[in-house]
């Protein structure tokens, strides 16, 4: 299945666009699906890459990496904390 929708773009964007399509023989759309399946299948393969990291890291420390997993959480609840006090303090 294919779906449709409208994407709008400045004209000098269209014009790369439709020049890139041309020189590789395709069209705007199939120019810019190419794109976004190279851009999902770019993240799908990092986020493959960093649960493979992650699953090493903790097989080989298992104890230090729950120790560093807590930290990190810390430290991200104490940022969203200091930036809503930030936040509140500008209003």
């Amino acid at each position: 299945m294919i779906q449709k929708f409208s994407v709008s773009l400045p004209d000098d964007v269209y014009e790369l666009v439709q020049n890139m399509a041309a020189r590789e023989g395709t069209t705007v759309s199939g120019f810019l699906a190419r794109l976004a399946k190279q851009r999902a299948d770019a993240d799908r393969a990092s986020r493959e890459w960093l649960a493979r990291r992650i699953e090493q890291d903790r097989a080989a420390d298992p104890e230090g990496y729950d120790r560093r997993r807590a930290e990190i959480r810390e430290r991200m609840h104490a940022a969203k904390q200091a930036a809503a006090a930030k936040k509140a303090g500008a209003a």
